[in-house]
């Protein structure tokens, strides 16, 4: 290994006193490819193996923690106990490595699919118009909105129980818990909207209702994560701000995590507000000052993004598209074959990377993953 990238193999203790052996991890993605029946596949179990090496912490793909909260088909769910046969092998085949196994958990809100819900219909903070695609959700009762927090309370013991590493709760992406926070989708005039303190109740309770079921059923080395979508703006208008999220990263890091995981396309962006100096990941990295593990993923495909991405401010660098192109890329940083790195997929690279082949359709579609210019797929 070339002495540049010893910083990425350097150990990190998390606040609950977990070592991680590395800044290295995979970020969480939608495969597309659980069973019909809402448990994990087949070829979801190799995927998961196959990427087991990239680093010490691995977040699966989110889980429907709620029926009415389905967001894509195949996704995996947590709201049957008839899943946790498979969910405790991909528990196993995540730790193949002695990595962690980090388990996300996720509700649509707004953003799920109405035709994967029983009753034909999305819930969401309020009943905010979407697109022709997705019509106004319906909004959630007070009694509602208790019952999925306790829906991830119980997603949480069903992970402890499978032998997951942790959780990580995810609040970003324009999903449920970031329905809530954003002034934009919570226009609720009851304890859980309004102001930016009621709107981040949510979240908070969430989180506090995780942790107590972890207190009750798991050990301290435990690990609760969170991940955020560090500012909201849209055509419909602004959201939240990033001086917004630095509140509520405090009050995450009160309540008990460990990690704050932040969703960006690119470790380097910057605030939409130009009149704010440094990065997302400067600002964020500056607000936690150290109390919990810095997360960051976004646009880091050969080991000198990743060290730039530690010097930036994150503590860990997780990846995503590149752990599909390339599954043996930390292998090949230890092995200073780093110029051996994929970050496409070649012709003769195509069906040897166990991917489902929902994923792949995926991949192919959008382009998720570049494949060669010119090959056939």
């Amino acid at each position: 290994m070339k002495p540049q990238y010893k910083a990425l193999f350097e150990e990190i203790t998390l606040p609950n006193g977990v070592m991680l052996k590395d800044r290295l991890g995979v970020a969480p993605m939608t495969t597309y490819s659980g069973n019909p029946d809402g448990t994990v596949s087949d070829e979801e179990l190799v995927y998961y193996r196959r990427r087991s090496n990239i680093g010490s912490l691995f977040i699966s793909a989110c889980i429907a923690v709620s029926e009415n909260g389905l967001a894509f088909p195949g996704q995996f769910v947590a709201f049957n106990e008839d899943v946790m046969p498979r969910l405790t092998r991909l528990a196993t085949e995540m730790k193949a490595n002695g990595n962690k196994a980090i388990l996300q958990m996720q509700h649509g809100g707004r953003q799920g699919q109405p035709d994967l819900i029983a009753a034909n219909e999305t819930v969401a903070p309020s009943a905010v118009g979407g697109s022709a695609h997705k019509p106004a959700p319906r909004e959630l009762t007070a009694e509602e909105i208790t019952n999925i927090i306790r829906d991830f309370g119980e997603t949480t013991r069903r992970a402890i129980e499978a032998g997951f590493d942790g959780v990580e709760i995810h609040g970003a992406n324009t999903y449920l818990i970031q329905q809530f926070v954003s002034e934009m989708t919570n226009r609720r005039e009851d304890e859980w909207g309004g102001s930016f303190e009621n709107r981040l109740k949510f979240p908070l309770a969430v989180l506090a209702e995780v942790k107590r079921v972890a207190v009750d059923y798991a050990s301290e080395e435990f690990i609760i994560g969170y991940r955020v979508s560090p500012e909201e703006y849209s055509e419909m208008g602004i959201g939240y701000t990033i001086e917004e999220t630095k509140i509520l990263t405090d009050k995450l890091i009160e309540g008990g995590i460990h990690y704050l995981h932040v969703s960006l396309m690119d470790f380097k962006k910057r605030p939409h507000n130009e009149a704010i100096e440094g990065s997302i990941v400067e600002i964020l990295s500056e607000q936690i000052t150290g109390r919990v593990a810095f997360v960051v993923v976004g646009s880091i495909t050969k080991p000198q993004d990743a060290i730039a991405a530690l010097e930036e401010g994150a503590d860990i660098v997780v990846m995503g598209r590149q752990v599909l192109a390339d599954p043996e890329w930390t292998k090949k940083v230890k092995q200073g074959k780093e110029d051996e790195i994929y970050e496409n997929v070649p012709k003769e690279r195509i069906g040897k990377l166990d991917i489902p082949g929902p994923l792949w359709e995926k991949i192919v579609q959008y382009k998720m993953v570049e494949i060669e210019e010119g090959v056939n797929v």
